[in-house]
Formats: C-alpha cells, structure tokens, sequence
C-alpha cells in the first residue's frame, strides 16, 4: 500500500502527509492529496509568462548570400549568356516575433524568394530561373536589453527551404530543386513604441544536407553542386497583436 501511494505520488506531483498512510491492512483511511506541480500552461507561473509576452507580426525583406560562381563558370562553359547570377537573392517575408519583456525572444519567419533570371545571348535559348523558400525558426533567444522599448537578442536558429531552379531551353522546360536544413545563429535589433516595431536581423547558416541539385528525371543535365551556407540580412516594420 505504502510503495503504491508513494509511486502515484511522483507520477501525478502530488504530496502525501505521513499520517495518510497506515501500515496496517486492515485499516482503511481517507487518503487526502495536494497539487504541488502544475506542468500546463494554467499555472500561475505558466500564466504570468504568457501574460507577459507580447506576439506580433511584421513584414521583412531579406537579403541572402549566394555563392553563385560554380552555377555562373558552368554557364559560361555551356552558353553564351549574356548575364549572371547575382552573389545574393532576395525574399519577402511575413515574421513572428515573440518578447516577455525580460529575456526571451524569438522569431519565426517564411521566406519567398524574389525570382532571379538569366537569359542566353540572341542565338542561345537558354533561360534559368531561381526561386525557392526559406523558413527561419529561433525559439530560445536572450534579450540583452529587456524591456518593452528596446530589443538586443542573441540565439540559436534552423533555416529550413528548398531552392529551386528552372532551366528552359527552345521551349522545353527542366525543374531541379536543393532542399537544405542549416543550423546557425541569429542576432536582432528591435525597437517597440506602442504596437509598432521596426527592426533589423542578421543570421548564420550552415548546410548540412547533400549539395546535389534533385532532378526530376535522370536525363536531365546536371548542375553544379551547391551548399547554402551564408549570411542573410533582414529589415522589417512589425505591429504588435
């Protein structure tokens, strides 16, 4: 009886007093029990944290480094183009941020990537057309400044995305794609006046999947490896919900 109620105790955090127990089988008592621990978010712990925080959205464009220069010394071997891929692509972004005006900080933020082209002179068909997404998860960042004005975070991230390539030649259409997962780091600036916010971000990412481009079918020609490592930098307009 005795090792039965002690092992619904620390299953369930409840405190058993002493004289609620009897060794004795053949007496049976009310066993009256206390709540200690509350892991939900009705505690009033959990309660005050959510009390606190303050969500709000904000629409970003970033700025991403690209190390284009094996996809452009392919494209100069094979066609006669007559323009590069840029060092960087650009996204636009709707963002959540998250601050309980004391430490934690953190964002989540979806990408879509500003289409970048590259065309072939007058007697080459070629066109190769860049796009993909981004979604950038930070949850357990530190506020350096807390308070309600002024942000200073630093913190762990996870972009997660798939690049995607179209090439096109007289006509006929081939699709690649490079899904990637990237841990880095993430460090923000954020200033909040009433319900409005403008803010700016910098993170780190470092590619730790394959860098083959994906085809669709095995005919199709290969492109250049590429792993998505860089720097991204974003500014952004937010409104507190």
């Amino acid at each position: 009886m005795k090792s039965t109620l002690l092992f619904l105790a620390l299953a369930t955090g409840l405190t058993i007093t002493a004289r609620d127990i009897d060794s004795s089988p053949l007496v049976s008592k009310k066993v009256i029990c206390k709540p200690v621990l509350h892991l939900n978010s009705s505690s009033p712990d959990n309660q005050k944290f959510y009390d606190d925080a303050k969500n709000g959205r904000a629409l970003t464009f970033g700025y991403f480094d690209f190390d284009s220069d094996r996809l452009n010394n392919y494209l100069d071997v094979t066609s006669s183009v007559n323009s590069k891929f840029d060092t960087h692509y650009m996204g636009i972004s709707l963002d959540n941020y998250t601050n309980n005006g004391k430490h934690y900080d953190a964002i989540t933020g979806l990408s879509f990537l500003i289409p970048q082209t590259v065309t072939a002179g007058p007697n080459d068909s070629l066109q190769m057309r860049l796009g993909g997404w981004h979604l950038t998860t930070s949850m357990f960042g530190y506020d350096i400044i807390p308070g309600e004005i002024l942000t200073l975070a630093v913190a762990p991230a996870v972009s997660w995305g798939n690049l995607k390539m179209r090439r096109e030649v007289a006509g006929e259409e081939t699709k690649y794609k490079n899904p990637f997962v990237a841990p880095g780091g993430r460090a923000e600036f954020r200033i909040t006046i009433g319900k409005f916010s403008i803010g700016a971000r910098a993170t780190y990412r470092y590619d730790l999947t394959h860098s083959l481009w994906k085809r669709k079918d095995d005919n199709m020609p290969l492109l250049p490896s590429y792993k998505n490592n860089g720097f991204a930098y974003f500014g952004y307009i937010g409104l507190s919900m």
